[in-house]
């Protein structure tokens, strides 16, 4: 995508580097990624809460997934170090865990194995982060602010309307635009136009939330945006004489993290596409 910052974010919690590639004339596009044993768990982590379409992808990617045997990890290094704590001989620890004896004195030492595998995406989510709206849970404000960052855009109201900011974004999945439209309290609308028809491009289904109640969610969702869509939000509640405390034309990030950190959300039942 071509927001750094946003990218930045998802970066530390996969605990990668950001790369970039760029084409004459076009804008540059940041791209991070986490792969093996990492990405397993985190599609596993992450499949309640998405949309058909990813939900059989995630499946497709694990079916032929074999993760590589691992002889040690941090519980069997633990239990290691009390066998030794108790008297057993190196030498047996090496037989019984299947290591050398170099690594049986690196794990007995703490010079390996020293803490649990880190997965930052389980980290709890700071309940100073958002503000409730409009009766959705802090778990669905975070699933909407994903989505809306990826697929959507908060909108000046057009000059047919000039009261009443909007919260727009489109899907080919419908099941995603139904959530959506849930949470928002709209209903998703069919878009297929001849241009697209013509062009073999998919169907589409538009979420249009409007008015006061897309105003409250703008200021809902505003501490965990990304800059961009933060000017958007900005510029939308300035022209109907609206603000968010903290903005002003800022980017602001998520109270209590360091630039470029990120606040994540634990799956939880209702994450669930339904």
């Amino acid at each position: 995508m071509t927001d750094r910052d946003v990218i930045d974010r998802v970066a530390v919690m996969f605990g990668t580097t950001v790369t970039e590639s760029s084409r004459a004339g076009r804008r540059v596009l940041y791209a991070t990624r986490i792969k093996g044993s990492r990405a397993a768990l985190l599609m596993r982590d992450l499949e309640p809460a998405m949309g058909a379409r990813r939900r059989r992808a995630i499946a497709g990617s694990l079916s032929g997934y074999r993760p590589a045997a691992r002889k040690l990890d941090y519980r069997a290094a633990e239990e290691m170090r009390r066998l030794r704590a108790e008297g057993a001989r190196v030498t047996d620890l090496s037989r019984s865990f299947g290591v050398a004896r170099s690594t049986v004195r690196q794990v007995v030492s703490r010079s390996i194995y020293t803490r649990p595998r880190e997965l930052p995406w389980r980290a709890p989510i700071e309940p100073c982060c958002l503000d409730p709206c409009d009766g959705m849970s802090l778990v669905e404000l975070h699933w909407l602010a994903g989505w809306l960052e990826g697929e959507g855009s908060f909108g000046r109201p057009p000059p047919s309307d000039p009261r009443r900011v909007r919260v727009i974004a489109k899907t080919r999945d419908y099941d995603v635009a139904r959530k959506a439209g849930r949470l928002l309290g709209v209903s998703p609308q069919f878009a297929h136009d001849a241009r697209e028809r013509r062009l073999g491009w998919s169907p589409t289904w538009r979420v249009l939330k409007r008015g006061d109640g897309a105003a409250r969610l703008m200021r809902a969702l505003y501490p965990v945006m990304g800059c961009r869509r933060q000017a958007q939000i900005d510029t939308a509640l300035a022209a109907v004489d609206l603000s968010v405390d903290g903005g002003g034309g800022s980017c602001t990030r998520v109270r209590g993290t360091r630039p470029g950190a990120s606040t994540s959300v634990p799956v939880e039942s209702d994450l669930g596409s339904g």
